[in-house]
């Protein structure tokens, strides 16, 4: 399996709400950078997967290209779903459903692919992106406090 394999198969799993199958796809010393306020690690990454598919089961990450080069797979993305459910992330209080739709501008996803396993991913960090752009849309005031 190719590296961008390896991604596209985390991506499908991400959407689906899969945590069977992207836990063993990603290392133990994984970070995400980029989206999110703070780094986070492999468990704090799956449980951001959960709370994401719980409040958006329709999440998508609509994936432009993917370009490969060596242990490097970068994705171009334009994320999009539909918050039906409660979205429960660390540090604002959990945001019932609003029925709004996300869109949220491309954004540029970095993977680092080591040994068959997700190593890293880090995004542009857009402020009209990642979980800030995607609160603001959802009409949370002071996303970032």
């Amino acid at each position: 399996m190719s590296n961008t394999d390896i991604v596209k198969t985390g991506l499908r799993a991400w959407e689906a709400g899969d945590a069977e199958t992207l836990v063993p796809l990603v290392a133990d010393d994984f970070v995400l950078t980029g989206p999110v306020p703070q780094p986070l690690g492999k468990q704090d990454f799956v449980g951001l997967m959960h709370a994401l598919h719980t409040a958006m089961p329709d999440f998508a990450f609509n994936i432009s290209s993917f370009e490969e080069d060596g242990d490097t797979v970068v994705a171009r993305s334009h994320i999009t779903g539909t918050h039906t459910g409660t979205l429960a992330l660390p540090g604002i209080p959990p945001l019932p459903s609003t029925g709004k739709k996300v869109s949220l501008p491309e954004e540029v996803q970095t993977y680092t692919v080591k040994d068959g396993k997700l190593h890293a991913l880090s995004t542009d960090g857009r402020p009209d992106a990642g979980i800030p752009g995607m609160l603001v849309q959802l009409g949370v005031s002071n996303p970032s406090h």
